[in-house]
């Protein structure tokens, strides 16, 4: 009875953990857009998308996953990140990063838009609202 119970107990802990529902590092050179279907490569850009039920979308750019964000408005999502330019490899949820417009970035889907987690002093920056509101 007791090996049963502590069975049980391993199998209800697996299930749990293998329900997480959290962001995943990008795999730069490995993982792919799932909009554009571009290569991600480049680690100071790079955005991912998280549903409530798990479900992991990752974007080679900023500008990819906001026209699959306002694409897919019945989605619940739990995370919404995007790498930051002077952090790079590292999603940071998109409300805590400054957005940049500028030819300065060279961004992948040609937008020159960069995310940024320190505010830069030398370009003028937009948080994510702003940013999703001036978005084409």
């Amino acid at each position: 009875m007791r090996y049963l119970r502590l069975l049980f107990t391993f199998c209800f802990i697996s299930v749990l953990s293998a329900c997480s529902v959290e962001p995943e590092p990008i795999n730069f050179g490995n993982d792919h857009c799932v909009y554009c279907k571009m290569t991600i490569s480049d680690p100071k850009y790079g955005a991912e998308l998280v549903t409530d039920k798990g479900r992991i979308y990752k974007f080679d750019a900023i500008e990819c996953m906001i026209p699959y964000f306002k694409e897919n408005p019945e989605t619940k999502f739990n995370y919404i990140m995007a790498v930051a330019y002077d952090e790079p490899k590292k999603l940071k949820r998109v409300e805590e990063l400054h957005f940049v417009k500028n030819e300065h970035f060279k961004s992948p889907m040609g937008k020159n838009l960069a995310a940024f987690a320190k505010q830069p002093k030398e370009f003028e920056s937009l948080d994510w609202k702003q940013l999703k509101k001036s978005f084409n």
